[in-house]
């Protein structure tokens, strides 16, 4: 019996040691997918402020097309002053003219702003490049490490239970059945007796119930976490 307890406690680190293992393939996708989130935003700031230069520089071509339709316009109406006959349609063509002269101006003034944003767009936008490759080699660089960390990771995994397996073919299959009953994350279900206490919870073992796990004739549990409870010879 008392060799079969013994196996569960190297059991039972074979198990830690596998729960450790599948805890970090689990966080290694989790950081990689962070760290590509961060590309993604810098990338992010730098497409919306592409995207604004684009609509600027369609106002500009509009701009542009406005600009040679108000002069051709202004040119229309300035050309009429020669049939113009009477006081009347003299101020009435001047009214014409100075609201094409305005709407010409309109445009010209949307075209000056349409410049200047592109102008300082063009400078933000050489900025954010220079940032998002900053950070993509930064990040990319982390990822790669982590994606080779992972990609080998299954290789431990797989070393490790078929360490798990060797082992657990040499515990009774009685004692097995129960440890596999308690097993769980992050549990610890076999403790080693130190110093007359639970080594899981350090609980301090009556006289009696000290010597009865000595002698390993049964398996007793811990009375307060409910651990298997195994005599560890350096006890004393």
């Amino acid at each position: 019996m008392r060799e079969g307890l013994l196996q569960l406690l190297k059991l039972q680190e074979v198990d830690k040691e596998l729960e450790s293992l599948e805890e970090s393939k689990d966080k290694y996708p989790a950081e990689i997918d962070e760290r590509q989130a961060e590309i993604d935003a810098a990338g992010q700031a730098m497409q919306e402020m592409e995207a604004e230069k684009a609509e600027w520089e369609r106002k500009q071509r509009q701009s542009e097309l406005d600009i040679e339709s108000a002069k051709a316009n202004l040119k229309e109406h300035e050309e009429r002053f020669s049939v113009v006959t009477n006081n009347k349609e003299y101020d009435a063509l001047q009214m014409e003219i100075e609201a094409c002269k305005t709407a010409l101006a309109e445009h010209e003034s949307l075209l000056l702003t349409s410049l200047e944003s592109i102008q300082n767009l063009e400078e933000g936008i050489e900025g954010e490049k220079n940032a998002f490759e900053e950070t993509r080699q930064a990040q990319q660089e982390r990822i790669d490490e982590l994606q080779k960390q992972l990609d080998s990771m299954q290789e431990l995994v797989d070393g490790v239970e078929a360490k798990r397996t060797e082992v657990a073919g040499t515990i009774e299959k009685r004692l097995l059945t129960i440890y596999e009953r308690r097993r769980g994350p992050r549990s610890k279900r076999v403790s080693a007796v130190r110093k007359g206490s639970c080594g899981t919870c350090f609980r301090q073992l009556p006289p009696q119930q000290r010597s009865e796990v000595r002698r390993c004739e049964r398996i007793i549990n811990c009375e307060n976490c409910g651990a298997i409870m195994v005599w560890d010879d350096d006890s004393e």
